[in-house]
């Protein structure tokens, strides 16, 4: 059973991938005819204090990495705070966590030829930050319409909107589709890609990014 700290401390060394092609493309014949997924940017509620999750908030722009940074630079210790106030982190042994426990998709797929593979370290890293936060996302109206909530060593969570209305989802949701999507789609104990369906129609991306992040 490898948690991330156990990956850290064993160093292991997430190998290269060839750059991944733009854009997402519509998977199941049942989801809306759409030829692309348009990416808008994820804003974040979090605490002027990291441990103080019910007090005053600011509204910060970004993947989750970025919006760590972004308070750490303006309230310098942040940073060191939410780390100290997260979970225990996930792991990717399959027997690590009961798969009924979590938010199950109606379906998911692993093979996505037109996407390359994320690293796992960096997805379960983005997963531990999910689970350190209180309350929702909010995205759409869609179809189609992504934001992308973490991404680090190009390695990148998003989530969709496939509604023609808003869309709210709780963090913690959008971590169990990660999980699930490690779950079912991890290969060789380093590498994932996927994506998860819900029936209200939102979904989850597991994907290598190659923005810089």
């Amino acid at each position: 059973m490898l948690s991330i700290s156990a990956f850290i401390a064993s160093g292991l060394a997430l190998a290269s991938v060839a750059q991944g092609a733009p854009g997402f493309a519509s998977i199941r014949s049942d989801q809306p005819d759409v030829s692309s997924y348009a990416t808008v940017p994820i804003t974040w509620e979090l605490p002027l204090k990291a441990d103080d999750p019910t007090g005053a908030t600011v509204e910060v722009t970004g993947t989750i990495e970025e919006a760590i940074a972004q308070m750490d630079a303006t309230y310098p210790g942040w940073n060191e705070t939410f780390q100290a106030h997260l979970p225990p982190p996930p792991t990717v042994d399959s027997g690590a966590f009961d798969l009924a426990a979590l938010d199950d998709p109606e379906s998911y797929i692993c093979k996505l030829d037109q996407w390359k593979e994320a690293g796992q370290l960096s997805i379960l890293r983005g997963i531990e930050y999910l689970r350190g936060l209180t309350g929702s996302a909010k995205n759409g109206p869609g179809p189609g319409e992504c934001g992308r909530v973490s991404c680090s060593w190009q390695s990148a969570i998003w989530w969709c909107n496939d509604n023609d209305t808003e869309k709210e989802v709780g963090w913690n949701n959008i971590a169990d589709g990660t999980l699930y999507i490690l779950q079912k789609c991890s290969r060789d104990a380093q590498y994932v890609k996927g994506q998860a369906f819900y029936k209200d129609k939102w979904n989850v991306i597991v994907r290598y990014d190659n923005d810089s992040c």
